[in-house]
């Protein structure tokens, strides 16, 4: 039972692995308007224990990746203030139509 429990916390925090080809697929959203006829797929963040820009780069590259995990066509950047930052939160989007 313990195990069972420790495995789904596991599942639930570990980055998912996603391959290079659905990363470089992925678009980045820079304005909000080109995805409003599109589907959210959700809100993600990426986090890191190192610190430094060492640290932000993992994070970020964990959002993207769990955004591309959820098959998202499109992504982009939550604002939230410190510019170096915002690249942690993700909106993931499915966009039928290319554009």
């Amino acid at each position: 039972m313990r195990w069972s429990v420790l495995l789904a916390l596991f599942a639930c925090v570990s980055v998912p692995r996603v391959s290079a080809e659905r990363m470089a697929a992925m678009h980045e959203v820079k304005d909000e308007e080109a995805v409003r006829s599109c589907t959210l797929l959700g809100r993600f963040v990426g986090s890191s224990t190192q610190v430094s820009d060492a640290g932000l780069d993992q994070a970020r590259g964990e959002a993207r990746a769990k955004c591309a995990a959820t098959g998202a066509t499109d992504s982009s950047t939550i604002r939230v203030g410190d510019s170096r930052r915002d690249h942690r939160r993700r909106k993931a989007y499915d966009c039928p139509q290319p554009r």
